[in-house]
């Protein structure tokens, strides 16, 4: 649990409650990656590793075979109450205040990440090693609230199942002030060739990669299409799998 403020309405105190996969023999005295997942619509902080435990299997297991290294997954929600449920699209942008003021301090300053303080010089200094992905408009809220709005704290993400931030968006964000001289790590958007999503993710994906001189396709970004997938979590667990064995 952790407190935070309604930021797309009216600013009041809320309480909201995010799940936190410890890896196997977690130790305090070793420092960890951090992954931050997102849900879509309609779901819960419960969806990636509760309702769908196949995931906290699979963790588990690629880091047992040694597939990857151990580290932490965090899995929150945009949802705040009752707050814009005709109209969820503002939740995917105030999502970085909630992510950037309250939700990493707490996780972060109780865990052991690679950030030595829980706060923004710390956040800033340890973004190589914080990662943030979605599903869907947990996917639009990656692009809206860390990639756009967050890159100064993370430098590796994934987009699975959506894109529909417009270029002007980027240009604003991500390619002005201090954000336009950051690294990008990895950008990994993955759908299903039956997904609804599909046909705007393509042509978005393409703009982005064509705007962006810091994305360059097979070296720091990719865009895999997987067959005969929906908008499920057959496609996501996929998407999952590939994008943990490209972080970090």
């Amino acid at each position: 649990m952790y407190e935070t403020r309604a930021y797309a309405t009216d600013q009041r105190a809320v309480t909201k409650r995010a799940l936190v996969y410890l890896p196997y023999g977690y130790d305090e005295s070793r420092q960890y990656n951090v992954l931050y997942l997102m849900h879509g619509t309609g779901d819960d902080e419960n969806y990636w590793l509760e309702t769908n435990p196949s995931n906290r299997v699979m963790l588990d297991r690629m880091i047992a075979s040694g597939q990857i290294e151990p580290l932490i997954v965090v899995t929150p929600t945009f949802y705040v109450e009752q707050d814009c449920r005709d109209g969820l699209d503002a939740l995917t942008f105030s999502f970085r205040e909630e992510l950037r003021n309250d939700l990493m301090p707490a996780v972060e300053g109780r865990y052991s990440t690679y950030a030595e303080t829980a706060d923004d010089a710390g956040f800033a200094a340890s973004r190589d090693h914080r990662a943030f992905a979605g599903l869907s408009r947990g996917a639009v809220t990656t692009c809206h609230s860390a990639f756009c709005g967050s890159l100064d704290y993370f430098s590796w993400f994934g987009m699975f199942s959506a894109f529909r931030t417009p270029e002007a968006y980027f240009r604003e964000t991500v390619q002005s002030g201090d954000f336009a001289a950051l690294p990008i790590h990895y950008l990994y958007m993955t759908t299903g060739n039956f997904d609804f999503a599909m046909p705007a993710q393509v042509p978005g994906y393409r703009m982005l990669v064509s705007i962006e001189p810091r994305l360059r396709y097979g070296v720091n970004t990719s865009f895999e299409m997987f067959p005969m997938r929906y908008h499920s979590i057959g496609n996501w667990h996929l998407a999952l799998y590939n994008y943990l064995q490209k972080i970090f």
